[in-house]
């Protein structure tokens, strides 16, 4: 028997901002001041995906009445949760951010722009610093998002970073299958440029890194993410292929330290805090490359629900 009540509309909306978190406070409250002004400005979304207790999501959702609060388990790791929140959007367009992140004025503009902008697929920003105080704080910004350091050329590009990244829903949604076993940077990213799409970097498209974090905790991150990492990129590779990687692991510290310092002096960004930064730095790319082999070896394990 048909009702009579009316169908309720699903408003559609510009884009959806979807922020994954499992640290929590005040990493994900600052984020979402961030967005605030944009996200009502453009009649857009903001999904928080917090994975963990009840009683933080409902913190969460009290404190921010204007964002979608969705809570799942402490298992769900940062690319499961990013995936529930592309699954749950109504945008067209997804706009991703780190908790740990701020983005810039116009950051969201930026991003719906660069989708509007030929025929890309995904586009992304720098990732600036904060002029971190304590070296601990500079050995995460430089091995981890070196790549995004500013300024950045805009123009097509094949390397973004997910933790300042826009996409065609779309496009994620026809490849569902690779959101939730490793970053996106592992899994997704190959296979959409494979694929042919093309992607955009975007110099306005900017956020600031936040910090403070512990050495130890860092590194047992670094372990876990590297963990994650290569045991996602060895799924898909035939058992030749991870044999040559798993014997280069031994010279992964070396490659990547050269890798971060030729991008700081081309850029001529942050020399002297990188080279007082080294010792820290180096026992970091020591445990990258042990979380690769162990990857390499026996695969992601549960590591990937225990990156923050």
């Amino acid at each position: 028997m048909a009702s009579d009540q009316p169908v309720k509309k699903v408003p559609v909306v510009s884009a959806t901002v979807v922020i994954a978190s499992k640290v929590g406070e005040p990493f994900v409250d600052e984020c979402l001041e961030s967005i605030k002004a944009e996200v009502e400005a453009l009649g857009a979304e903001a999904i928080v995906v917090a994975s963990g207790s009840e009683q933080n999501a409902a913190r969460i959702a009290h404190k921010f009445p204007w964002a979608r609060v969705i809570q799942v388990p402490p298992t769900y790791g940062v690319p499961a949760s990013r995936r529930r929140g592309v699954e749950e959007a109504r945008g067209e367009i997804i706009a991703v951010i780190e908790e740990r992140c701020l983005a810039s004025e116009g950051w969201l503009q930026r991003a719906v722009d660069a989708m509007s902008a030929g025929n890309y697929g995904a586009a992304g920003g720098p990732i600036a610093d904060s002029d971190f105080k304590r070296l601990r704080d500079w050995v995460v910004y430089f091995c981890e998002y070196n790549d995004s350091i500013p300024p950045v050329i805009e123009g097509d590009t094949y390397q973004l970073n997910g933790a300042n990244a826009v996409y065609r829903r779309e496009l994620l949604l026809d490849h569902a299958d690779l959101l939730s076993d490793g970053y996106w940077e592992a899994t997704l990213h190959p296979a959409l440029v494979a694929e042919g799409v093309k992607f955009l970097s975007v110099p306005e498209m900017a956020v600031r890194k936040r910090g403070p974090f512990s050495y130890g905790y860092y590194l047992r991150q670094r372990y876990l993410f590297s963990r994650a990492f290569a045991g996602a990129r060895a799924e898909n590779m035939s058992a030749l292929k991870r044999a040559v990687y798993l014997l280069a692991t031994p010279l992964v510290p070396g490659l990547v330290l050269f890798r971060i310092g030729s991008r700081l002096w081309a850029k001529r960004y942050r020399l002297g805090r990188f080279a007082m930064a080294l010792p820290l730095i180096l026992p970091a790319l020591i445990v990258l490359a042990v979380g690769e082999t162990v990857g390499y070896l026996l695969g992601p394990g549960d590591a990937l629900s225990k990156v923050e």
